[in-house]
């Protein structure tokens, strides 16, 4: 009687664990039917509100009330303002809300006159433009080819017929070598150096400035009649003892006999003068 005992006991832990395992199978499968249904109705009101998002985007998208009826584009003259909105890729009577601020950008930044370009917005129906010029220091000599170069020192077209070229060459440049980017920012920084000068040593009274191999700098101005030896570096000190070596010069009528002057030094120049050297 005993032994059936145990054998009934044991059989009803079975049933338990049983109906445990049964439970617990049904509280997961509950549990997890449960989340599908919260997944499922999430992604129903996600897209739901997608689609009402596109409609209304849409809708909007196409109502004349933002269609764009004023373009104001400033920091250039009109002629440069009728290529830019040519070439921006502006429909007319377009929707200001579709339009793609960055395409637009993209194709304006092409015309080798823009340097940059910002454009904004502003609702119901106008689109502003502000474009800054590019602006020319200086010709680069380079294969028998000018090119224009700004302030940066960046070369960002061709001389064509119809540019200025009341600047200053820039020579001594191998096509194609590494160094002349390098070489072209310090021009840049020697000629912004200079711009801030006074006759008779502005800028605009340069006629070349020589780049050498090592990439000194060697200038020859339109009215001094010798050429200067400026180095690589220290431009605004040597500027400064370029003129007070041309006041004396001129004070002491020496001006015209004098051939060169090489400022590369820490504290002195050397003037060359017909014959000798001083």
């Amino acid at each position: 009687m005993e032994r059936a005992s145990v054998l009934d006991h044991q059989s009803v832990n079975k049933d338990r664990r049983r109906i445990r395992s049964l439970l617990v199978f049904k509280r997961t499968l509950g549990q997890l039917g449960f989340g599908l249904i919260k997944i499922f109705l999430f992604f129903l009101v996600l897209g739901g509100l997608s689609f009402a998002f596109i409609s209304v985007y849409q809708f909007l998208s196409t109502s004349p009330y933002f269609r764009l009826q004023n373009i104001v584009v400033t920091g250039v003259n009109d002629d440069l303002r009728e290529e830019l909105i040519k070439i921006s890729g502006i429909t007319e009577m377009g929707n200001l809300l579709s339009l793609d601020l960055a395409a637009i950008k993209k194709n304006m930044e092409r015309h080798p006159w823009i340097k940059s370009v910002f454009l904004k917005k502003t609702f119901p129906n106008t689109l502003y433009i502000k474009a800054e010029n590019e602006e020319s220091v200086a010709l680069v000599l380079l294969e028998e080819k000018m090119h224009l170069m700004d302030r940066e020192g960046v070369i960002f077209k061709d001389v064509e017929r119809d540019d200025c070229i009341d600047f200053p060459v820039v020579t001594g440049l191998a096509a194609g070598d590494k160094k002349n980017k390098a070489y072209l920012k310090r021009v840049a920084s020697f000629l912004n150096t200079l711009h801030r000068g006074d006759s008779p040593l502005s800028a605009k009274e340069l006629s070349e400035i020589h780049v050498g191999e090592d990439g000194t700098l060697t200038v020859y101005f339109n009215e001094l009649p010798f050429k200067v030896f400026f180095g690589k570096e220290d431009f605004i000190r040597k500027i400064d003892a370029l003129r007070h070596i041309v006041k004396h010069l001129q004070a002491t009528r020496r001006l015209y006999q004098a051939r060169s002057i090489d400022l590369d030094y820490d504290a002195r120049a050397v003037v060359a003068f017909t014959g000798r050297v001083v």
